[in-house]
């Protein structure tokens, strides 16, 4: 599928949702808003190829996209999805080296892309840039550590019991309840706790 290129409806407005501008004045926001490229992914778009070696930085407007990673063998498990106010492929811009997941669209997708050079010029010039991509970094590497975590020492049916209720806390309407509008199928569970698909269907116990 093609990708339409258009200007965001509001670009300022979109980066001021991304954790990285927020405190950034209206001054500063207007001058990173003409470092980034508003692109329109369709629904089924892949963004970033796995081992790919482009080094932009997105920043997720509108839509929602799902990270991949692979294991040695080739095997899919879903990293994570990202939604609006969200940001991916910062490391291959901060260390050069290749993509190590693929993203994909799973619906259609308003999204900012900036260079590495950009990204880099950033975080030199606002120190609170610096700042919240280090806690972005440290962020990143605690949720891997759970998920190695999850998946060494818990067994299938822990996994997919603690995976719903990460759905379940990232969806919270009222302090004891949570309501998913989208639930994963079950092979879409199986890829994000590195199983197959029979081990999420009840009915197979």
């Amino acid at each position: 599928m093609k990708n339409s290129h258009s200007s965001a409806p509001d670009a300022k407005a979109a980066l001021r949702n991304i954790k990285l501008f927020q405190s950034l004045d209206d001054e500063s926001c207007d001058q990173i808003a003409r470092l980034v490229k508003w692109k329109q992914y369709r629904q089924g778009t892949e963004i970033v190829p796995y081992k790919g070696y482009s080094d932009d930085v997105y920043f997720i407007a509108t839509g929602q996209v799902r990270v991949t990673i692979f294991s040695f063998t080739g095997k899919e498990v879903s990293y994570q999805e990202l939604g609006p106010g969200e940001m991916f492929g910062e490391l291959s811009a901060i260390d050069q080296l290749p993509r190590t997941a693929n993203v994909l669209a799973l619906e259609n997708s308003h999204i900012g892309v900036m260079s590495s050079s950009s990204y880099w010029g950033l975080i030199e010039r606002y120190p609170s840039v610096a700042a919240a991509a280090l806690k972005r970094l440290a962020s990143m590497v605690r949720f891997l550590a759970d998920r190695v975590y999850q998946y060494g020492a818990l067994d299938v049916k822990d996994r997919i019991r603690m995976e719903v209720l990460r759905l379940a806390r990232e969806n919270m309407t009222g302090d004891d309840i949570a309501t998913i509008h989208s639930f994963p199928t079950h092979r879409e569970i199986a890829n994000r706790v590195n199983t197959h698909r029979e081990a999420c269907n009840p009915g197979t116990e």
